[in-house]
């Protein structure tokens, strides 16, 4: 079975197993794999039951259950599906027909029970799934997949808040557009009309906003937008063009104007992670842990050593002291090749 939805700060092994002995009256035998991907709001995970009939009973049961937090009465809701190929992501045009959108009335909360009983009437559900915010506060829609094109068909024509399911590549081009802007190294003296002036030369501009921050100078955003209100496409072309046009200019003093489409709090704090994840994977390559040699030792002693006198370039070293008082260091070297020469010469 495949596992959705999964809060990141509070899932684990035990606590999915609980969920499979409450809902099933069942133990699973084999750990639960939880499969962690950071770029995703959610994790997901897999369970193998090789007990046929509890396998039936979770397909059942499990299919909507709920993820304790670390609070009391705090509980998330989770999906669970058993696998099924055309579920796949290479399958998805042949379910495109049977899948439909719904979004919520104002004011109202998404149950799974309630809308699973709702959908029910047009036809046999193979999926179903709210969309939730990354801290699983619902979003107010909903998607719904049948197991044939007449039930989502009937669904949207007998519902109002029921449409059909567009598929994502048609939606990626309207998804990334962006008409908002984010700048900085601004030089200190120049005013918001001198950077306005920057800017208004590549489109219209709806917003623009200029601040001010100890060590980083100034910086801001800038939102372009078509005066009448027609084209949706007149914001995205703008900031291109701007980017294009701006990006890297002298502004004096050392300084380089930057630029790039404006990110949410969350878009950047996933960017960020993503640049640390993938700075600390390029350097598993060129670092060792040292250990087992004298305490006199310095970082120059190291540092000869493991450069082979300076054969092999070395890019830092760090040299600590344990909890018994022996020593042990990381050296880091400037290319994978040489911590591997350094690794089997030592």
């Amino acid at each position: 079975m495949y596992l959705y939805d999964l809060p990141k700060d509070h899932v684990s092994s035990i606590k999915i197993a609980e969920a499979f002995r409450k809902k099933c009256d069942g133990v699973i035998e084999q750990k639960p794999q939880i499969r962690r991907d950071y770029f995703r709001p959610f994790y997901s995970a897999i369970v193998s039951i090789p007990d046929q009939a509890l396998y039936k009973k979770a397909c059942e049961e499990m299919r909507y259950f709920e993820i304790e937090g670390n609070k009391p009465d705090e509980k998330f809701q989770c999906r669970a599906l058993p696998f099924d190929n055309s579920l796949l992501g290479s399958n998805k045009e042949k379910l495109a027909n049977n899948n439909v959108f719904y979004k919520a009335s104002a004011g109202e909360i998404l149950n799974y029970s309630d809308l699973e009983t709702k959908f029910t009437e047009y036809g046999k559900i193979k999926s179903l799934k709210i969309s939730l915010n990354p801290d699983h506060s619902q979003k107010g829609f909903a998607f719904i997949c049948f197991e044939n094109q007449e039930s989502a068909q009937n669904a949207t024509n007998k519902d109002d808040n029921v449409k059909q399911f567009e598929q994502k590549d048609n939606r990626a081009v309207m998804g990334k557009l962006v008409n908002n802007m984010y700048f900085k190294n601004i030089p200190a003296d120049m005013d918001e009309e001198g950077v306005k002036a920057i800017f208004s030369p590549f489109g219209s501009i709806k917003s623009l906003v200029v601040l001010e921050k100890e060590n980083m100078g100034k910086y801001g955003f800038v939102c372009y937008e078509d005066p009448k209100g027609e084209d949706k496409m007149y914001g995205p072309n703008c900031v291109n063009k701007a980017i294009e046009e701006l990006l890297n200019r002298d502004m004096g003093n050392g300084l380089k104007l930057y630029v790039r489409p404006a990110l949410s709090k969350s878009q950047r704090t996933q960017e960020k992670l993503a640049d640390t994840i993938r700075y600390k994977s390029s350097k598993k390559r060129v670092n060792l842990y040292v250990k087992n040699f004298p305490n006199n030792w310095t970082e120059q002693d190291l540092t000869d050593i493991f450069s082979e006198q300076g054969k092999r370039e070395i890019e830092n070293v760090r040299l600590e002291k344990g909890a018994t008082g022996n020593s042990y260091a990381f050296v880091c070297f400037k290319q994978p090749d040489a911590c591997a020469a350094a690794k089997a010469a030592l």
